[in-house]
């Protein structure tokens, strides 16, 4: 690497640093910043150079200077962009949470979320409360099956109701259909014809299973929003997601086609032929944030094509950090654009020393195929984590077997896509399928393999001990080979999570607070979090649980306090009592927050407590208005957080009745004997730990203990397996 290359580099990560601090505090801090060390830096600079030591700080002092003003102009481009995202009233009916008419520009495929689904939206006007304006900003669209019928790049007019997002999100609002989307103008000439050929390609995968029918289409052009639930979290379990998020593989494949058909000699011709190919990938994808990366990655590496010039993939690794973020700084905390950014780095600077140390384990080709997934796990899972607390120990192995079909599996998509309504059309999507179907296969089968499902930290551990190892047999240091397998042993004997196996009803051992999970008609719903200390992951990893709903009953400490660690598990929306929306929305909440009050009833689930908004100023009288609500899981399951005996005695005298019942409030004795009774549950579950409120009172358990079985977290989770009539219980019983 040489020194321009670095300073590319330098420029980059400071361009990026400087607009997540931009965002997130403000262009103020960044100039602040900037000035300080450059004062610091001048004064040492004289410093030194008064003592004639200031020769290695001359060297670098053009580089600091890049860095500088690299750092300015990315906060002064992201506060041109804050603030035409924030003009005109979209911003303001946001934050008051206001119903508006918006027109804008649909930009992304249908991401289903349970029965909803979700599309980002490029804003052009806004009217609500009487006014009319231009947008510069995007919302993200949430409504029902009929926002998937919409093209990519159609211009609809739709009724919403809005919600802020955080200050950093990408979308400045979540805007809930409330009316029916008008399609106002088709879209451009190129996505029209993308969506006809899409449509003719999923004619030809017409007798496949729905799995294939949605990862053609995926692995093609990005879209994956036919994939299965149950078939995208085993994608998921095992790392291979990225298959169907259009990223450097397929732009570096799209464009060696494109070279090699038209030919390198004319230049022009091949560059120009090559370049409106990645442009249109880039529409078909809907501009996904991995695919611009490598997009422009694509331009860099054409122009010095173009240029005659060597290229160097970590340089042009920076050249499209610093364009996309002046584009869109927004990305600079998106997921997708982190963790392909991040891969994409370790991949180019650690694949090839690192196959190197794996080829005397595996073979050569065995190393090439490990290398890269080994490489990119390692250096994404401090990301990953984020977002969710599992991984597999298999993802590796999951990545090389299906490596090979991939570059098939992709060309035969593309132009099954291309070809669609030809007669080359069935025959291409069949072999795209058969690739596919590989695919599918192996993501199925590993993602139910031993070692999947468990502690992330505990993958990351072991893939960098496999690392360290293979560095110690290269090196033949035989004392140190004994230590790295010791190293090894110690990873690998940690890695026993046993799984749950099945379970309908899971009463999470969160010490002294409450978890409840359970299944419903395909979703997973979670009843409150447990307290701050990381036992509720512990439980949802042991139950391979992705929830999909989250239930506060009420936000004491014991019931929300974990609950960024809930929502690193997938939560789709969060269900809330009355007048609860403002306050879980300021713990950082940015998914949508809904709330359910006594009579509503969703997905099955039915909220039967409290009746209205009543504020609050003592613990009482918030344990009084906690979220109670019942669920028909094979038996009725009542969880009622922490109600005491004024809210049980207004609830006894409607129909509360249920088979499995969470006594209330940890089984504390201020209890109603009536409500026990109305209730009249078979199995009643008992949530507690180390406490000095005297939960469970002995009256409680003799109270619950008359009408059945009592089963208490004191030792473990309560898993509850219902089959039907049967019931197979797991816990401590009184």
């Amino acid at each position: 690497m040489t020194h321009g290359d670095l300073r590319v580099l330098l420029a980059a990560a400071a361009w990026w640093l400087s607009t997540v601090v931009a965002l997130l505090e403000g262009m103020g801090l960044v100039v602040t910043v900037v000035v300080a060390a450059a004062g610091a830096t001048l004064v040492t600079s004289m410093a030194l150079g008064h003592a004639n030591r200031g020769r290695l700080l001359r060297f670098w002092m053009p580089t600091l200077l890049v860095v500088a003003v690299a750092m300015l102009c990315a906060a002064g481009v992201t506060a041109a962009h804050d603030h035409a995202a924030r003009s005109g009233i979209l911003a303001d009916l946001a934050s008051a949470r206001a119903t508006a008419t918006i027109r804008g520009t649909v930009a992304s495929y249908p991401n289903p979320a349970g029965e909803r689904v979700l599309r980002r939206l490029r804003v052009e006007t806004v009217e609500g409360r009487g006014q009319v304006s231009r947008a510069h900003a995007s919302v993200m669209l949430l409504g029902d099956e009929e926002l998937s019928r919409l093209n990519l790049d159609e211009t609809i007019i739709v009724d919403v109701r809005l919600e802020p997002q955080g200050r950093a999100s990408r979308e400045i609002a979540w805007a809930t259909v409330i009316g029916r989307a008008t399609v106002v103008e088709p879209a451009g000439p190129l996505s029209r014809w993308i969506a006809v050929r899409s449509s003719y390609m999923m004619g030809h995968l017409a007798d496949e299973t729905p799995q294939v029918q949605g990862l053609v289409p995926g692995l093609a052009i990005g879209d994956d929003s036919r994939i299965p639930e149950d078939r995208g979290e085993a994608l998921a379990a095992v790392n291979l997601t990225h298959l169907t998020a259009v990223s450097g593989a397929h732009v570096s494949m799209v464009c060696a086609i494109a070279l090699a058909l038209v030919g390198r000699r004319r230049r022009l011709l091949s560059v120009a032929v090559a370049g409106g190919v990645l442009f249109s990938l880039i529409v078909a994808t809907g501009a996904q944030p991995s695919v611009m990366r490598a997009g422009v990655m694509g331009v860099v590496v054409l122009g010095a094509v173009w240029l005659r010039r060597p290229s160097s993939a970590l340089p042009a690794l920076g050249v499209s950090i610093v364009v996309l973020l002046a584009l869109e700084p927004t990305l600079a905390l998106a997921y997708g654009f982190v963790l392909s950014v991040v891969s994409t780095a370790a991949i180019i600077a650690w694949a090839r020393p690192a196959a190197g140390l794996l080829a005397p384990l595996v073979t050569i080709p065995g190393a090439n195929l490990l290398a890269v997934p080994l490489v990119a796990h390692v250096a994404c899972a401090p990301i990953i984590l984020l977002l969710t607390d599992t991984a597999s120990v298999w993802s590796a192995l999951a990545n090389a077997l299906v490596a090979p079909v991939v570059p098939a599996g992709t060309v035969f998509a593309l132009c099954a896509l291309l070809l669609a309504g030809t007669p080359a059309g069935p025959i291409l999507a069949w072999l795209a399928a058969r690739c596919v179907s590989w695919i599918d296969i192996v993501a199925g089968s590993v993602s139910q393999w031993p070692g999947s499902g468990i502690d992330g930290r505990l993958v990351l551990a072991l893939y960098a001990a496999i690392l360290f190892s293979s560095w110690l047999i290269v090196s033949r240091g035989v004392r140190r080979l004994w230590i790295a397998a010791a190293a090894v042993g110690v990873a690998a004997s940690r890695l026993v999570s046993p799984a749950m196996g099945e379970w309908t009803v899971i009463q999470c051992d969160v010490g002294q607070g409450a978890a409840t999970l359970f299944r419903l008609d395909g979703r997973i719903f979670l009843v409150d979090t447990g307290p701050s200390d990381g036992r509720l992951e512990d439980c949802l990893q042991r139950a391979r649980a992705r929830v999909d709903v989250l239930i506060l009953t009420h936000l004491h400490a014991d019931h929300a306090g974990n609950l960024d660690g809930a929502l690193r598990h997938g939560v789709a929306e969060v269900w809330v009592g009355p007048g609860m929306t403002d306050p879980v929305a300021q713990l950082g909440v940015t998914v949508p927050i809904i709330e359910r009050s006594a009579g509503d009833s969703e997905f099955g689930v039915d909220t039967l407590w409290p009746d209205r908004h009543v504020p609050c100023y003592d613990e009482s009288c918030e344990n009084n208005q906690s979220l109670v609500v019942r669920a028909n899981v094979g038996q009725t399951l009542l969880v009622t957080g922490d109600i005491e005996r004024e809210t049980q005695q207004m609830l006894a005298r409607r129909d509360i009745a249920a088979d499995i019942v969470l006594i209330p409030h940890h089984g504390s004795p201020n209890q109603d004997e009536s409500f026990a009774q109305s209730v009249g549950a078979a199995t009643a579950l008992l949530s507690y730990g180390d406490n000095t409120y005297g939960h469970p009172a002995p009256s409680t358990i003799d109270l619950y203990a008359a009408f059945g079985a009592i089963l208490a977290t004191a030792e473990g989770d309560i898993v509850l397996h219902i089959d039907g009539s049967e019931e197979v219980p797991a816990g401590v019983g009184y």
